[in-house]
């Protein structure tokens, strides 16, 4: 009795094992990016666009599918249908890896399709600036007049350099030499910035070798610090949130952005370049 009941429970799973076998998997396809830019458009005026977008954030048939490194596979379920995908680029938020945000001043990219099961597709992923943005300030240092100034207090001054390895061709160097300690420079003209709102940021391209303060310089010359920076040897794109800079403390009716370098090595050294200041 034993055996006949273990022979009827050792049936019983293979049946199951069987049937669950002829289950159909999902059919699906693949994307992988080839290559990522952003258009300079009439949107952004400026005539060189740079990006540290990182990630892809993941929409099909309207639904959050996930984030995923640029570069990795995005599994796209289809069941055989045509499908619609919208993605999203993103970004770490403040330069911070664990802070990864999705960047809502593009727009998406759209690929209605029908992909065969099993397929991959590697393609371009160009964004472009929606049209929503208010760019308050743009700076690239390629004309013959810049928008970022040297301040009265400041130990040094801006110097305009020729860079072959940024994105364009020049930029401007603060350098603290000898008995320099300070170096602080400006945007020359104050912007109106919304307070309340999440979506205040400064873009901008750096290099430097050592820590500098990024911040905002209101009506009484008062400053609000957003974030300290961290030094990098090469040419690297960092997103500063300003929303909190904005909104803290005594507001201002406008504000101007400051770079701030204080010296704490031998001869430190800051190269900035193709500056945007934007907001919803």
């Amino acid at each position: 009795m034993r055996l006949f009941s273990f022979s009827v429970l050792f049936g019983s799973i293979l049946v199951l094992s069987s049937c669950k076998k002829l289950v159909p998997a999902d059919k699906a396809f693949f994307i992988q990016s080839s290559n990522v830019s952003v258009s300079t458009n009439t949107v952004s005026n400026s005539t060189f666009v740079t990006h540290n977008i990182t990630d892809f954030w993941l929409y099909t048939n309207g639904k959050f599918q996930g984030v995923y490194p640029v570069g990795n596979l995005m599994p796209i379920v289809t069941n055989g249908e045509k499908t619609k995908i919208n993605i999203l680029g993103g970004i770490k938020n403040n330069g911070i890896s664990d802070t990864r945000i999705s960047w809502v001043f593009y727009d998406f990219i759209t690929i209605d399709t029908l992909i065969e099961s099993g397929v991959t597709i590697k393609r371009p992923f160009n964004f472009k600036y929606n049209s929503n943005n208010v760019f308050v300030w743009q700076e690239d240092f390629e004309g013959n007049g810049f928008t970022l100034i040297n301040s009265s207090i400041s130990n040094t001054t801006l110097i305009p350099v020729y860079q072959p390895d940024a994105i364009g061709t020049r930029a401007t160097k603060m350098a603290l030499t000898g008995n320099q300690t300070l170096g602080l420079a400006e945007s020359s003209i104050p912007y109106v910035l919304p307070t309340g709102s999440s979506n205040v940021y400064l873009e901008i391209d750096y290099k430097c070798n050592q820590e500098f303060e990024v911040g905002l310089m209101g009506t009484n010359d008062d400053l609000k610090p957003a974030i300290f920076v961290t030094p990098k040897n090469n040419w690297s794109h960092i997103y500063i949130q300003l929303s909190n800079s904005v909104s803290a403390g005594t507001v201002s009716s406008s504000y101007r952005v400051y770079f701030k370098l204080v010296k704490t090595v031998d001869n430190p050294v800051l190269y900035l370049d193709n500056i945007r200041l934007i907001h919803l």
